[in-house]
């Protein structure tokens, strides 16, 4: 049974070391297009205090790229079962945790549901409050009052107009996996896939290579995904060796079905060992049979790299570029 109140220290090693292999630097992928008026005064006031009151004020919207190990948490989503309490998930948390903060409720939207287990460094979240906050402070304050397995890695301010789902354009995802007759992980065995079998990455960069384009990737989803359309588009997928015995998968694309990274990697690890040959992927497409597509693999493996967004023009911008133009 999951812990409601997670001890301090268990998780922190392992998402530091989620951090310290990102493949990137951790900022958000857009710079917003417009800046925001100057408030002197209110600067002032806020230099010497952390949180200033702002009842007069009008809505902030603020952008947080986030990261968390997701050994312990239901996923991205609230969760609050009928006549049981609320799981533990990375939206919950952050949410209470940024409404004190802020000393107001406020409503936490994700760019992405990753689900129960599942890694992230780079996903982003927005929320909008009645609180001046000055925003060179407040990842900080977020991630002093989180548990060890959640940060804040950078805040900034957004348009209010500014979703993080329907803004956003690209993500990456990274799969890792330990293969061959080697010691399991240790350390970090809450954030790689093992595997005794020995790989063949050539094969296994033929079979990616397959996956790029637009195709209906229906054979590469649940079938509980839900959605209207299973076409998508995947612009990168390659197979990397990040160290001995140890492997990358990484797919960038501009949408993704329920399990489909979990599965393309199932795919590829089974081209890898030699079960399935690198054109089972272009008969999956052809035939759309689940069948000739691998295993969905553990969620341990998985972890959200980054989303890259388009940044509205503020309503306030635009405004004053009407006037100037009248």
């Amino acid at each position: 049974m999951r812990s409601s109140t997670p001890r301090k220290s268990t998780w922190s090693g392992s998402l530091q070391r989620l951090l310290a292999r990102s493949s990137r630097k951790l900022q958000p992928r857009s710079s917003p297009r417009w800046t925001m008026p100057s408030n002197t005064s209110r600067k002032r006031a806020c230099s010497r205090r952390s949180i200033c009151s702002g009842t007069e004020r009008q809505m902030t919207r603020y952008r947080l790229v986030v990261a968390y190990e997701g050994t312990e948490f239901h996923g991205w989503q609230k969760q609050e079962p009928k006549d049981a309490p609320p799981l533990r998930t990375a939206q919950g948390v952050l949410e209470t945790v940024v409404s004190k903060v802020v000393r107001e409720p406020i409503v936490l939207v994700g760019a992405s549901r990753t689900d129960s287990g599942v890694h992230a460094v780079g996903q982003v979240a927005a929320f909008s409050t009645n609180t001046e906050i000055p925003v060179e402070r407040l990842a900080r304050a977020i991630t002093s009052r989180c548990p060890d397995d959640l940060q804040v890695l950078s805040a900034d301010v957004v348009p209010e107009e500014f979703d993080p789902i329907s803004n956003a354009r690209i993500k990456k995802y990274r799969y890792l996996i330990q293969y061959g007759r080697v010691i399991k992980p240790l350390f970090d065995r809450r954030t790689v896939w093992t595997t005794h079998h020995d790989l063949d990455l050539e094969k296994m960069k033929n079979g990616a290579a397959r996956l790029v384009g637009t195709h209906d990737f229906d054979p590469f989803a649940s079938a509980s995904h839900g959605r209207e359309t299973t076409v998508r588009t995947i612009l990168e997928c390659d197979v990397e060796a990040v160290s001995e015995n140890r492997i990358a998968i990484e797919v960038i694309g501009t949408g993704f079905l329920y399990n489909m990274v979990r599965i393309i990697a199932g795919s590829l690890l089974e081209i890898g060992r030699g079960a399935r040959a690198p054109d089972s992927i272009d008969r999956a497409f052809a035939s759309g049979d689940r069948a000739l597509t691998g295993p969905t693999l553990g969620p341990q493996g998985l972890r959200l790299e980054w989303i890259e967004h388009d940044i509205p023009t503020s309503r306030d911008s635009r405004t004053h570029e009407e006037d100037a133009r009248s």
